[in-house]
C-alpha cells in the first residue's frame, strides 16, 4: 500500500516546496513517511508500557499524545517517540530505522502479558500539518468523509500549533489534495527543523543508548516521570535526579558551515582537551548556518563553545521556548 502512496507523492512533487524557503510560512503539510507507526495493543498493554517506557504512560488519556523514551538498564535512551493512546490501542511514532530493533526487543519483555506489538507503517500513512487554518481545513475535510473514525489526530505541543495525521491509505490522496486547496505542501526536513525549534530531540540508530533523558529535557516536556514506579533504567535516572548531579542538559544553537552537523559530532571549549558536549540533531538553513539540538555541559561557558574541535567554527547558543529550570 506504502508503493501507491510513494507513487502519488512522486506525481506531486511538483507541488511539494523545498521547504526551508517557507520556514515563515504558518500553514504547511508534509508526508512524514521518515517516521513510521507501531500499535500496542492487548488488555494489558497500558501496564505493559508504563513498566517499560520513562514517561507516565498511566496518566495518557485516549486522544492524547506525550513524548516518551525506551531506555537501558543503564538509563541511557534506546529510542526516542511520541506515544498516542487512541480508544483501542497505543500507536508510538518513532524514526524508520529503529522500528525493527524496537519491536523486537519489545516482544522480548512480553512473556505472558497480553500484548501485541505490531508494525503499523503499511497500513497508516502519516502527514504533518501545522498552523490554525490548516487544522480547521482538515476539520472540513473529516467533515465530509462518512468514516472519520479511521483517523487520528496527533497534537504536538507547539506554537503555531502543529498535528500528525494517521490514516488509512485510501484517505490519504484525498486528504493530501484537501489540504493543499489551503496549505503548502513541504519536504519533511521543515518538519524536523521545528522539532529542532521546539527543543524536541530524536534519538535514531546513530545516537541510540548515548544519553539520559533529562539530559533530553525530557523531564521538561513531558516525557520522563519521576513519580511514577520502576521501569528499566529508573534507579540511574532517579538517583541522578534526587541526588542533584545531572551534568548536561539539551540546548538549541546554530553554528555557519555550509553542511549539517553530524549526530554526535563533539563540541570543545579551549580550556578543555576533552569534549563538553555532543550534537543530537541537526539541519541546515537557508543562511548558510545550520541549526541545531545539542548536549552541553552545564558547568562551562556556553559562549565560547566551537564545533569538532578547539578551533572549529564557533556555535551560538539560542533560547528554547521551555524554562529549564527543573
Amino acid at each position: 500500500m506504502q508503493d501507491n502512496w510513494q507513487k502519488f507523492l512522486v506525481q506531486q512533487t511538483a507541488n511539494i516546496e523545498d521547504g526551508l524557503e517557507h520556514a515563515s510560512a504558518v500553514d504547511i503539510f508534509t508526508d512524514l513517511s521518515p517516521f513510521h507507526v507501531l500499535a500496542i495493543a492487548g488488555e494489558d498493554s497500558e501496564g505493559f508500557l508504563h513498566g517499560q517506557f520513562a514517561s507516565d504512560v498511566s496518566a495518557l488519556a485516549v486522544n492524547e499524545v506525550q513524548q516518551s523514551s525506551w531506555c537501558n538498564i543503564k538509563g541511557r535512551v534506546i529510542a526516542s517517540f511520541l506515544l498516542y493512546r487512541s480508544h483501542d490501542c497505543f500507536y508510538l511514532i518513532l524514526e524508520r530505522e529503529l522500528a525493527d530493533i524496537v519491536t523486537k526487543r519489545l516482544r522480548m519483555f512480553v512473556l505472558r502479558s497480553r500484548v501485541s506489538i505490531d508494525d503499523k507503517s503499511e497500513d497508516l500513512i502519516r502527514i504533518g500539518i501545522r498552523g490554525e487554518d490548516t487544522h480547521n481545513h482538515l476539520n472540513q475535510f473529516l467533515e465530509s468523509i462518512p468514516e472519520t473514525g479511521t483517523l487520528s489526530l496527533l497534537s504536538i505541543k507547539d506554537n503555531p500549533v502543529r498535528s500528525i495525521i494517521l490514516c488509512p491509505p485510501a484517505q490519504a490522496e484525498s486528504l493530501w489534495q484537501h489540504l493543499a486547496e489551503k496549505s503548502i505542501a513541504v519536504d519533511s526536513k521543515l518538519w524536523s527543523m521545528y522539532d529542532i525549534r521546539a527543543g524536541i530531540a530524536w534519538i535514531g540508530k546513530s545516537n541510540s543508548e548515548e544519553f539520559l533523558p533529562q539530559s533530553l529535557n525530557m523531564d521538561l516536556t513531558g516525557g520522563l516521570s519521576f513519580d511514577k514506579g520502576c521501569y528499566p533504567g529508573q534507579e540511574i535516572i532517579a538517583r541522578m535526579h534526587f541526588r542533584g548531579k545531572l551534568k548536561q542538559r539539551l540546548f538549541l544553537a546554530q553554528v555557519p558551515g555550509n553542511e549539517a552537523a553530524a549526530v554526535k559530532t563533539k563540541l570543545f571549549i579551549a580550556e578543555l582537551t576533552q569534549h563538553i558536549g555532543m550534537v543530537v540533531n541537526s539541519i541546515m538553513l537557508g543562511n548558510n548556518k545550520c541549526l541545531m539540538l545539542a548536549v552541553l555541559d552545564l558547568e562551562i561557558d556556553r559562549s565560547d563553545v566551537h564545533l569538532n574541535s578547539v578551533d572549529g567554527p564557533k556555535i551560538e547558543v539560542l533560547t528554547l521556548p521551555y524554562s529549564q529550570d527543573s
